[in-house]
């Protein structure tokens, strides 16, 4: 059984203010916050890492539901800005 990354290998960055800047300017309003184990297994409950993927819109469709954060949440500064503090973020490039 492949680990969820595999399915979606795209290349990541890491989450920063310019990372951030970046998809306000190609317009994207959201991101999809995935949580992943240490050996790459999708794991909200004790996460080693996330990866941030950028949308435009929210949708409907149940199987892309999900933990969705705003572009512009303090949250998500707060990440840019302290890379080094808690858990690693990285952006999935699109």
């Amino acid at each position: 059984m492949k680990s969820e990354t595999s399915r979606n290998n795209r290349p990541t960055v890491a989450l920063s203010p310019k990372t951030l800047e970046k998809l306000k300017e190609d317009g994207f309003r959201y991101v999809r916050v995935n949580a992943f184990s240490h050996d790459k297994r999708l794991d909200y409950m004790e996460p080693y890492y996330f990866v941030l993927m950028p949308v435009k819109d929210l949708t409907d469709d149940p199987d892309k539901k999900g933990i969705y954060e705003p572009i512009n949440s303090q949250l998500l500064m707060q990440w840019a800005n302290f890379p080094n503090e808690g858990i690693k973020v990285v952006v999935q490039m699109v």
